[in-house]
């Protein structure tokens, strides 16, 4: 059973911009998002102790998330049906990503942003910055113009942190059921 605060805390911290990025992409408002993700983590809470490990937790905290998305989506459409902004013959629940393939994919995609950045925070400082400017769409030039290094320390600095980054990735991929 989960029932540490501080191990709740550090949950929070690592989920809190993943669930309030995919509370976003379901409803194209940030504030709204980030009032379902917070609504989201204080339903975990109450609930913390039921849990028998994080991935448990993980998995109700992105349902509940979908849900409150879900709802969010509905609520809007009941208004707009009232207020006579929808055409004739619309259908109001088109276009909810309701289906479990999409949130599924979504999960996945906010999961892999996550372990990726968790990834490059474990880089050198000098490592971290060159991914993150590279990710920024900057060339080696402009990195190293940046950071006052020559181009041929950023070539090398890139070249070490991909292999280590590569190395943490393959770790984790391996922790996924049947990916090794």
């Amino acid at each position: 059973m989960l029932t540490d605060r501080d191990e709740f805390k550090m949950f929070f911290q690592e989920y809190l911009e993943p669930v309030t990025r995919f509370a976003k992409r379901y409803t194209g408002n940030g504030e709204v998002a980030g009032d379902i993700a917070q609504e989201s983590f204080i339903r975990l809470y109450q609930r913390w102790g039921r849990f028998d490990s994080p991935e448990k937790a993980k998995s109700f905290l992105y349902t509940t998330v979908r849900n409150g998305c879900l709802d969010y989506l509905k609520h809007l459409n009941i208004e707009k049906r009232y207020f006579n902004e929808q055409q004739p013959g619309d259908n109001p629940a088109r276009g909810l990503p309701g289906d479990d393939d999409e949130f599924l994919h979504e999960v996945t995609y906010q999961e892999t942003l996550r372990v990726v950045r968790a990834a490059i925070q474990k880089l050198s400082p000098r490592g971290r910055d060159i991914i993150i400017y590279g990710m920024n769409g900057k060339n080696n030039s402009e990195i190293a113009e940046t950071m006052h290094i020559s181009v041929n320390t950023v070539k090398t600095l890139k070249k070490d942190a991909y292999a280590t980054l590569r190395e943490l990735l393959k770790r984790l991929v391996c922790l996924l059921p049947l990916a090794c």
